[in-house]
């Protein structure tokens, strides 16, 4: 009898130990514990760096035929997102139910119908992923992100190129529970 207690408390004192080790191995990853991350590059073979980039949307004047700001841009129309109307009444002034000044609403209508544009994008994020804790996952974001918003007139920039975005330096948290939803387990499913 005394020998299977002595066996007992070993076995009782090994897993304590064991529990104390997986404790404070996971307490000792409380900052950020590392794993791996990502990347996104949206046309960053085309420029050489942001200053490049700028530069060029600089470059761009008015009048500027359309084949010329493309070949500025390293591409073509079909690699563009083309706008709608709507977005390119919101890109030139600033909201959607804005008309042009001094434009009667027929006038208002009929610019606008001649009227097309495109977006560019331009980003280059590096992302870290970490655990925090044992079930919270802490992500950096770093890096840049630039749209470039190009509206066209009888085959002639109509204004100067809008640019907008700038760095991006985030931190996001969540739990794996975040990602484990009903859903995503319904959707698992045979």
């Amino acid at each position: 009898m005394a020998d299977i207690r002595a066996r007992s408390s070993g076995l009782n004192f090994k897993t304590c130990l064991a529990l104390s080790f997986i404790v404070l191995g996971l307490s000792a990853c409380a900052d950020h514990m590392p794993m791996p991350g990502g990347t996104e590059d949206v046309n960053s073979a085309c420029f050489k760096s942001i200053a490049d980039m700028q530069a060029r949307i600089l470059s761009m004047k008015p009048g500027m035929p359309e084949d010329q700001v493309f070949a500025k841009l390293c591409r073509k129309k079909d690699d563009l997102t083309e706008l709608t109307r709507q977005q390119i009444r919101v890109a030139l002034l600033g909201g959607s139910n804005v008309t042009f000044p001094g434009l009667t609403p027929s006038e208002d209508s009929q610019l606008i119908e001649s009227l097309y544009g495109y977006t560019l994008s331009y980003k280059s994020i590096n992302r870290d992923h970490g655990f925090v804790n044992p079930i919270r996952i802490r992500t950096n974001e770093t890096g840049f992100n630039y749209n470039v918003t190009l509206i066209f007139k009888d085959g002639k920039l109509f204004s100067p190129p809008l640019l907008s975005g700038g760095p991006v330096n985030t931190t996001t948290s969540g739990t794996i529970f975040d990602f484990i939803t009903p859903g995503t387990v319904v959707n698992k499913l045979p």
